[in-house]
């Protein structure tokens, strides 16, 4: 029983390697997305009001049906 639970703390540890570098990647990555959102919606207020207050519209008629 001691060694099915090493090989699956091996298992786990070898996965958790595998994993770490697209969780690292996809976390830059999204960082990357929110600084150019960031940066647009601070040159373009107006337009991020604008394209907000539509999204809002359409998700509350999709809600409401």
């Amino acid at each position: 029983m001691e060694n099915i639970g090493q090989n699956m703390s091996e298992r786990i540890e070898e996965a958790q390697a595998r994993i770490a570098p697209q969780i690292d990647q996809a976390r830059q990555t999204l960082n990357e997305i929110n600084e150019k959102s960031t940066s647009w919606i601070r040159q373009n207020p107006g337009t991020a009001l604008v394209g907000a207050v539509a999204l809002g519209f359409l998700v509350g008629k999709i809600a409401s049906r």
